[in-house]
């Protein structure tokens, strides 16, 4: 009887025709050295090739721990050993790996997505048990898991932002009892490994197959995340021309590591010590002056870097580099290409049209010239920061006749969590929800902006008790009489309310606003919500 076994398959690029070419240089060297054992055969696909690397023995790690307690133990040495079979089937090159043989492997010589195409274009929607993905809005990386297998739709796939990178499922058919695809496709089932030259050719038909474009998958065509190594190389590098060309392709911003307001920004691995309000690329330039023009890759990636300092005394500077800090996108070979947290992302073009577009119809002027955010100098000149969304959002409200309700949480046991901020500033006579945030390079902290704001009015449209909150919170900061306003201007539906979005920013080198690509996402998303609660929707930009 045959047994159940689990292979890993990877797929080699079509332009690799030498086994050994897909092979790591430290793997090459040890074949050139003799260290390594090599065999071939006819009998696996057209030809094949075994590539053994034996480890040296040694003691285990964990030994001396037990030997400063424990006397006279055996004097153990482990081994670990491991292997690529390559082999040629149906003009292409597939490689196994056994042990840890995955390190022996040049991974810029393989098919990134070999494992994610075959095995979403496997399962039927009811027999995902797992799916790994990673959240560009949000900046966080999450797994959806189940004992029993799901529907597609139970696991809540984000729409483009949410990027599968691995899922785990059963087969439809006798191709495999599990599997589990990403850049390899581990296929488990009954088999010797003779078998794999068809299951190869089956996954090759899987690989090339369009079956994921009718499931909820199709958002990988959306927005997919670049894993070759050749073509990261060559984006970094165009990345680093337009900056040393002056072109306007590219700004910088804050990873989302915290809520915090930060106060100055300063750039590391240069001279400039000045400390800046906002995080700019022209800065950037600044700081490099004659230097420019010796900017390369390495020097985004590990030399020069940002650090933020934040009005949270207790709070430590954070750092990254340059390359994380990157927001935009380039044109390469005819793709469109986005950067966010140091990561690439290829775009289709149709959807980043449509995104484009549903941004800039909520965009919006300012009859009069808006409030501006007050710029503070340090005594010794050298450091210039903002006041905090707080501070502006008071005088704000006391300028324009508004309520401040930054901070002020409202307490409603019968909706989620029981607490929620409605909105930054209330504009009642207006009938306007304002919600305010400094600094449009944050793309992590934009989304979660645009999502809180929506939820605080999906709350305050559904829950009554929440608009009682409301109304009672406002009589207690601006008396009964502008209670009483609210309260009927409320109503039961929120009829012609507006919720506002401000953003306190300089603008881009051309003149412009905007916000980073995948904040435009998020906020396209929300603004349908809010639009189908019959609620108005404007962006609007403060200019610093």
């Amino acid at each position: 009887m045959t047994k159940s076994k689990t292979f890993t398959l990877y797929l080699v690029k079509e332009n690799v025709v030498a086994f050994e070419d897909a092979l790591s240089s430290t793997a090459i060297d040890r074949i050139k050295a003799g260290s390594a054992t090599v065999r071939n055969s006819e009998r696996l696909g057209d030809r094949s090739t075994a590539f053994i690397f034996e480890g040296t023995p040694h003691p285990p790690s964990w030994l001396a721990d037990l030997a400063a307690v424990f006397g006279n133990l055996p004097n153990i040495k482990n081994a670990t050993s491991c292997s690529i079979v390559a082999f040629k089937n149906k003009q292409r090159i597939f490689l196994i790996s056994f042990g840890h043989g995955w390190q022996h492997i040049d991974e810029s010589k393989i098919e990134p997505d070999f494992g994610l195409k075959v095995a979403i274009n496997s399962p039927t929607d009811t027999k995902i048990k797992r799916v790994d993905r990673s959240n560009l809005g949000e900046a966080i990386k999450g797994v959806s898991q189940s004992a029993f297998q799901r529907d597609l739709q139970a696991f809540g796939l984000d729409e483009a932002l949410d990027q599968v990178r691995r899922i785990t499922a059963r087969s439809d058919d006798e191709f495999a009892s599990n599997l589990a695809g990403s850049t390899s496709l581990k296929i488990t089932r009954e088999m010797v490994l003779s078998d794999i030259v068809s299951i190869s050719e089956e996954a090759l038909l899987r690989f090339h197959s369009g079956r994921y474009k009718n499931t909820i998958f199709h958002i990988i065509d959306k927005v997919r995340p670049i894993l070759d190594r050749q073509i990261l190389k060559e984006l970094d590098e165009t990345a680093v021309k337009l900056i040393k060309d002056g072109e306007n392709n590219f700004e910088l911003s804050m990873p989302g590591w915290s809520d915090e307001d930060v106060v100055y920004y300063g750039f590391s691995g240069l001279r400039l010590q000045k400390r800046f309000p906002d995080l700019l690329m022209e800065n950037y330039r600044a700081a490099l002056g004659r230097d420019i023009v010796n900017l390369e890759p390495e020097s985004i990636v590990s030399k020069h870097g940002v650090f933020a300092e934040f009005a949270n005394d207790s709070m430590a500077k954070k750092r990254w580099s340059i390359k994380k800090a990157l927001i935009g996108s380039v044109i390469l070979d005819g793709g469109l290409y986005a950067i966010s947290e140091g990561e690439w992302y290829r775009f289709d073009t149709q959807f980043k049209d449509d995104v484009e577009a549903s941004f800039k119809e909520l965009i919006d002027g300012w009859d009069n010239p808006p409030l501006k955010i007050i710029r503070k100098v340090s005594d010794d000149g050298k450091r210039i920061g903002f006041e905090s969304e707080f501070d502006y959002n008071k005088r704000s409200a006391s300028y324009y006749g508004q309520i401040c309700l930054d901070q002020e949480i409202l307490e409603v046991p019968a909706i989620p969590f029981g607490k929620f901020e409605a909105c930054d500033l209330l504009d009642v006579e207006k009938k306007k929800f304002i919600h305010v945030k400094k600094s449009s390079r944050q793309s992590s902290i934009l989304s979660h902006f645009f999502k809180q704001g929506s939820n605080s009015s999906k709350i305050l449209k559904t829950f009554r008790e929440a608009r009682l909150a409301l109304v009672d919170k406002v009589r207690s900061l601006a008396g009964n009489h502008i209670g009483d306003e609210l309260a009927r201007k409320l109503g039961n539906s929120l009829e012609d309310w507006t919720v506002e979005f401000h953003i306190i920013d300089a603008a881009r080198s051309d003149g412009t606003y905007t916000v980073p690509f995948f904040s435009r996402i998020s906020l396209r998303d929300e603004a349908r919500m809010l639009k189908g609660m019959a609620l108005g929707v404007v962006v609007r930009f403060i200019p610093t």
